[in-house]
């Protein structure tokens, strides 16, 4: 009999050896945990789980309102798991390989327009403590310049900014890549480490950008920071301001300035053209709007 907590234990070890980025095992920590806390108040063991049981936890997210996105990945995670015990023979047989996922329906994802993203930047510049507007300037301009995640952001080092280009490391595919530093940012971030030069100048942290107190920023400094400066913008409804929209913007401004979808696939760091397919498919803008409306069948009947 195996322990849940030894199990997970030793899989976030493993994952973490193979070269996982840190986040990534981070969320991997959060949703097992969930994952042992329901088995355990059952009183399932991790090698005594059925594939009834795991329907059974199914349908118990779904009565507790969890959309079918975030099962699907919650069993993924599950999955992955047990996958590793049949794989240290701990098991013979992984019981959620033969589980279908739910099927999911894709959401619409409207980036930034024009005027959001100067309000953005706007707000950035206005906060009281000049260090950190330069430095939140510098982020989400970074974030919007080259479609960095946020977890890439947070672990971006100084060692990683090179004279005309930046070095993404240990991403989420686990693919080194380097992304141009355009002259707007580069303008930005010689003002940022002319600050920093000034305001540090013999303490040292290896982390690019750093927190009122000198040390590096984590994902949920910049969530926070988000929700702060959504408050002083007019944003849209059907925006969600977020990393991933930022994400999703870079690639839309990307596309409507003329990149060509091989160059987004590599800048964005995804394992394949076909993937940025799929991520292009949800975007909807304004300049999606307008055309449409171009070609309205009644507008040009003859």
């Amino acid at each position: 009999m195996y322990s849940w907590q030894e199990i997970i234990d030793e899989f976030l070890l493993d994952i973490q050896v193979k070269g996982y980025a840190e986040q990534t095992v981070y969320n991997y920590r959060l949703k097992l945990k969930n994952i042992k806390d329901y088995f355990q108040s059952k009183n399932i063991e991790i090698d005594r789980i059925t594939r009834r049981d795991v329907k059974q936890w199914v349908m118990f997210l779904q009565d507790d309102g969890k959309q079918a996105s975030t099962i699907n990945v919650t069993v993924n995670r599950l999955s992955k798991l047990l996958d590793y015990m049949v794989d240290e023979e701990y098991i013979e047989v992984n019981p959620s390989s033969r589980v279908g996922r739910l099927k999911t329906q894709k959401k619409i994802i409207y980036p930034l327009n024009d005027d959001e993203i100067k309000q953005m930047l706007a707000v950035c510049k206005n906060h009281k403590f000049k260090q950190i507007a330069q430095r939140n300037v510098v982020l989400f301009s970074m974030m919007l310049e080259c479609g960095l995640r946020i977890s890439e952001v947070t672990n971006l080092k100084n060692e990683d900014i090179l004279e005309n280009q930046i070095i993404i490391r240990n991403s989420k595919n686990n693919k080194d890549r380097a992304l141009a530093i355009t002259p707007i940012l580069k303008k930005q971030m010689l003002k940022y480490n002319r600050i920093k030069r000034n305001l540090r100048k013999d303490k040292d942290c290896e982390y690019y950008f750093l927190s009122f107190h000198g040390g590096g920023l984590d994902c949920k400094s910049i969530f926070e920071m988000m929700k702060h400066i959504k408050k002083q913008m007019t944003i849209r409804s059907v925006v969600r301001f977020s990393g991933h929209t930022l994400r999703h913007t870079y690639a839309h401004m990307a596309m409507r300035n003329g990149m060509d979808i091989y160059t987004l696939s590599m800048n964005m760091g995804h394992s394949s053209v076909v993937m940025t397919q799929k991520y292009l498919q949800t975007l909807k803008s304004d300049d999606f709007v307008e055309k449409s409306v171009q070609y309205s069948t009644l507008k040009n009947l003859r």
